[in-house]
């Protein structure tokens, strides 16, 4: 993800601190182990409103608890807390474009053991962002590395520990000639990419893996989901999907918090429309930026105004 400039503060335990101030111990477990989970999230500027919505923070809020539970992590404070500490860091930064956040919280005592809870220290950061890949289209490798199962590391946990068997992927694919890689499961069905869930269009409908296919239940994955079904009505099916139906689909795209939805030219360099962005595709991507931006689905309540001026209007499919 490209990083315009880097912010004037971040979060610490609840305090706004330099960018430069922001230190961990060496010794700290983080460090050490690799204990520590994490958010991603987006807000999005909306010019025509003068408005910065924070998106569907608090599902990803809810799922840092789920995280922390599986991880056994002392949570840092309840919930409204940490929405008006994410606020205040943003007014504080004053940003008038499309920003990445991300809610980290680690294990810090130099002197603790692996199997500790706490304590645990909390950092947030927001920088505003260009592109996720810096591309529009892609170009997938499925990649020889299988994605973490549930009898290993916990896949529905968003853990920064997690993210090295989706780097060795990403390392494996640009080494391939890929833009990025796609992952199996032990049993060689489709999973994900490294940090984002993948769709396929097929036959009018709109295919992706079960959550039982060792993959994160992406907050943007239920997002296309629902838009997809309740506004473009379409079919959609949640099951396990064989790695030769990539081959046979009409279009493929993946999505993710730090990328919305980006299309795929091809998998395996089998090329889908030409390496063109697919209609379904275009469309789903339309209607997700849309409700991101503060712009349609006002009643399921995704978007949060950051300065406080917002009129969020509900739209058609268009």
């Amino acid at each position: 993800m490209e990083s315009a400039v880097r912010p004037t503060y971040l979060m610490f335990d609840g305090e706004l601190i330099a960018y430069g101030d922001a230190k961990l111990h060496v010794l700290s477990p983080a460090l050490k182990y690799g204990i520590a989970v994490f958010e991603g999230f987006c807000g999005y500027w909306n010019t025509e409103h003068r408005e910065l919505y924070t998106f569907r923070m608090r599902d990803h809020l809810r799922r840092l608890r789920a995280s922390l539970d599986m991880a056994g992590l002392d949570y840092p404070g309840d919930v409204a807390t940490l929405e008006a500490d994410i606020h205040r860091l943003i007014a504080a930064n004053e940003f008038r474009e499309d920003i990445h956040m991300r809610l980290q919280v680690f294990l810090v005592s130099d002197d603790g053991k692996p199997e500790d809870s706490g304590p645990t220290t909390t950092s947030i950061s927001a920088v505003p962002v260009s592109s996720y890949f810096g591309r529009s289209m892609l170009n997938l490798g499925v990649s020889t590395w299988a994605r973490i199962s549930d009898r290993s590391m916990p896949p529905r946990m968003k853990s920064i520990a997690n993210y090295h068997n989706g780097r060795q992927a990403s390392i494996e694919a640009r080494r391939n000639g890929y833009d990025a890689p796609l992952m199996l499961t032990d049993a060689g069905r489709i999973s994900e990419g490294f940090g984002y869930n993948v769709f396929l269009v097929r036959d009018g409908k709109l295919l992706t893996p079960a959550v039982t296919e060792s993959i994160l239940e992406g907050i943007t994955r239920d997002s296309v989901i629902r838009l997809a079904s309740e506004r473009l009505g379409l079919r959609v099916e949640e099951r396990p999907i064989d790695r030769t139906e990539l081959y046979s689909a009409d279009e493929v795209f993946v999505c993710g918090s730090g990328e919305g939805v980006t299309g795929v030219a091809s998998v395996d360099r089998h090329s889908y429309r030409g390496g063109q962005l697919g209609e379904v595709t275009n469309e789903v991507r339309h209607l997700y930026l849309a409700a991101a931006r503060g712009e349609a689905v006002a009643s399921w309540n995704w978007v949060s105004p950051v300065y406080g001026q917002s009129v969020v209007q509900q739209v058609g499919v268009g």
